[in-house]
């Protein structure tokens, strides 16, 4: 009898032992795994937001753009509206887009008092949308002097994740709003592409 409880208490430690390995075992298993394999919250957030999902969203991301560039650089009464995408003349006075395949929102801020050389054209596209392509367009065909008696200087686009997001108009004023767009994207974890940019003569 005496004999038997040694061996049971033997044969616990035993299989202690090797549940004890295998727990070790598993764990190193599962430290090997790479970051990709394991979806954390952290691996969510890298991959960033794709799009801005609505007027009220690309509202507030134009007014935190605003809101850090010096009031001497902004023309008066800066707005921002979204245009309708079935005025196709007015899209194509305001971007110079004539095939809005991929699009799925146009919103277009300038001022409303005067005829001054600034635009900025924020534009929201669809899942399957080249925004690459589109962004060329924009860039290709809009008119830097559509105000008939002013031009503006410079203009930029980038892509904020797969959106859009073009400003044009004197040197400092859009470099200081693409700046102010750039961080906003950031600040909201969308990926931020290279810069377009065009010179235009004035």
């Amino acid at each position: 009898m005496k004999k038997r409880k040694i061996m049971n208490k033997i044969g616990l430690a035993a299989i202690l032992m090797t549940l004890s390995l295998s727990m070790l075992t598993g764990c190193g298993n599962r430290s090997d795994r790479t970051s990709d394999e394991v979806p954390t919250q952290e691996n969510v957030d890298t991959a960033g937001m794709v799009h801005l999902n609505s007027v009220d969203e690309v509202s507030a991301f134009m007014d935190e753009v605003y809101g850090g560039v010096a009031e001497d650089l902004l023309p008066m009464e800066v707005m921002t509206t979204e245009l309708d995408l079935g005025d196709t003349d007015m899209i194509s006075y305001h971007t110079g887009l004539t095939d809005l395949d991929g699009i799925a929102g146009i919103y277009l801020s300038e001022s409303m008092m005067t005829s001054t050389a600034y635009s900025a054209v924020y534009i929201r596209t669809t899942d399957d949308a080249d925004a690459e392509a589109i962004r060329q367009q924009l860039m290709d065909n809009i008119n830097p002097s559509k105000w008939v008696c002013v031009t503006a200087e410079q203009q930029y686009a980038v892509l904020v994740g797969n959106d859009i997001f073009f400003v044009m108009g004197y040197q400092d004023t859009a470099s200081t709003v693409l700046e102010k767009a750039i961080a906003a994207a950031e600040a909201r974890n969308m990926k931020v592409s290279d810069k377009l940019e065009k010179a235009n003569p004035i």
